[in-house]
């Protein structure tokens, strides 16, 4: 009796679907990692090759103009000269909108402290009015172009 078990285990086709799709199962994600390892370096070239292209691009800023009234406050208050301001806006528009907005928000903490010197009041005021023609800012959110 065991070998007709045996004969009756060897010919019988139950489970042979579940044995088959094991198998595949264990090709697909064999041929998945190997696709994968292949496929990574080229990925991750590419991703560095777009990263370099965009941050090498200038979007235009053209419209970016040096605005003296932003700096009334200063002129009047003896701190600046217009040629000072100019020095200053182009200092301002020369930086990353990042770069802006972070100087902003760390300068305007310093500022209402009482701790910024005329000079980094002026380079202040340089970003805000930058920020403003950018658009990343408004002109509520740094008062600092209207009174000082």
């Amino acid at each position: 009796m065991h070998t007709s078990q045996l004969h009756r285990f060897l010919v019988s086709e139950q489970g042979a679907v579940t044995v088959d799709w094991v198998v595949l199962t264990a090709a697909v994600t064999g041929m998945a990692l190997a696709a994968t390892s292949v496929l990574d370096e080229g990925i991750g070239t590419l991703a560095s090759n777009l990263d370099a292209q965009l941050r090498s691009q200038q979007v235009s800023d053209a419209f970016v103009q040096f605005n003296s009234s932003h700096f009334n406050a200063l002129y009047d208050a003896g701190i600046v000269t217009e040629a000072d301001a100019q020095g200053f806006f182009d200092t301002a528009n020369q930086m990353t909108n990042a770069t802006i907005l972070s100087g902003l928000q760390d300068g305007l903490l310093a500022y209402n402290d009482g701790t910024l010197s005329d000079a980094d009041v002026a380079m202040l005021a340089a970003m805000a009015s930058v920020g403003i023609q950018r658009n990343i800012v408004t002109a509520a959110e740094v008062p600092l172009v209207t009174a000082y």
